[in-house]
């Protein structure tokens, strides 16, 4: 019997883990082994937990959310595998066949799992983590699945904090997931139809900057990242042909560009306004799924991911 597959979209992120000490300041003077090595620790102690402390209820979207496997593939490779299931949900049921009616067969705290796939690669000599996101409409979002592993990290960090002295707890490290969209090459495109370029706007990590006004707004509760506006020169008609894209090409390959707007004019002559936050690289891979349930197999998913990666790193 042929195995059945379908088209399953896939969303590419950057996915950073910063370390900090005592929970405040950033300590950038770190090896990339050493957030591996955490990164590792708190997989393990999550898997280790007994289902109903691994679980994480989000009550906004009133589902919850558990790491169900992961394998550690070394040097910063991971399988990981989530579920998650949605409560107070319950409705009449149908038999589509017959049209005989089932009644409700679930209680308000009942809910069906499912299945969310996330691969993450480290590249050598990088920083930051290429993470592809299975986007699975009755699963979680990429936010969902950054917001549980940073949770887990504070598991981990008060499990330590209880079993260790007051004098070591003093060199503890915190360690943070964040993570940014791995911009399509349609935003080149659209560059392209521009006739005209007027205003670039770069978000950058304020840390890039060295000036001392910056200094006042190291305050907390004031965003790590500020904007720079560079306006067109008078009497020129566009800013030169490969500065964006060299901007562009920086915010792939490091972490200082957080994301790139353009103001300017089309052919028509009509303003127009495109940013990387709103152009995800998008894409859809083949995948055999189970035969009843529909759902993706999950060795099958990060084999066509891997496949996926190779084809963007060529």
């Amino acid at each position: 019997m042929k195995t059945q597959e379908k088209s399953v979209p896939v969303y590419v992120y950057f996915m950073a883990i910063e370390r900090h000490k005592d929970g405040k300041e950033a300590d950038t003077k770190y090896e990339m082994s050493e957030i591996i090595s955490a990164f590792s620790n708190m997989l393990s102690f999550t898997v280790k937990q007994d289902l109903k402390e691994r679980k994480q209820d989000n009550t906004s979207i009133e589902k919850v959310i558990w790491l169900d496997s992961f394998q550690d593939l070394k040097d910063g490779n991971y399988n990981l595998v989530f579920k998650s299931a949605k409560y107070n949900h319950v409705r009449d049921e149908i038999n589509t066949v017959t049209m005989e009616s089932l009644g409700r067969r679930k209680n308000q705290q009942d809910g069906e799992e499912e299945r969310t796939h996330l691969c993450i690669r480290l590249a050598k000599g990088q920083f930051r983590f290429l993470a592809i996101h299975e986007s699975n409409h009755y699963g979680i979002s990429i936010k969902s699945i950054v917001d549980y592993l940073n949770g887990q990290f504070e598991k981990v960090n008060e499990q330590t904090e209880q079993q260790e002295e007051p004098a070591q707890s003093e060199d503890k490290y915190f360690y943070q997931i964040n993570y940014e969209i791995v911009p399509s090459d349609s935003f080149l495109n659209q560059l392209k139809k521009a006739k005209s370029l007027s205003l670039v706007r770069l978000e950058v990590d304020k840390g890039v900057l060295k000036d001392d006004f910056l200094q006042l707004s190291g305050r907390d509760g004031i965003k790590d990242t500020v904007e720079i506006a560079i306006r067109r020169p008078r009497g020129v008609k566009s800013f030169p042909e490969n500065l964006i894209k060299a901007y562009y090409e920086n915010m792939q390959s490091d972490n200082r560009i957080k994301s790139i707007t353009v103001s300017g004019r089309g052919a028509s002559k009509n303003s127009m306004e495109f940013s990387t936050d709103l152009i995800k690289m998008k894409h859809c891979i083949s995948v055999a799924c189970e035969e009843i349930t529909y759902e993706v197999q999950s060795s099958d998913f990060f084999n066509k991911a891997q496949s996926f990666i190779n084809d963007m790193l060529r």
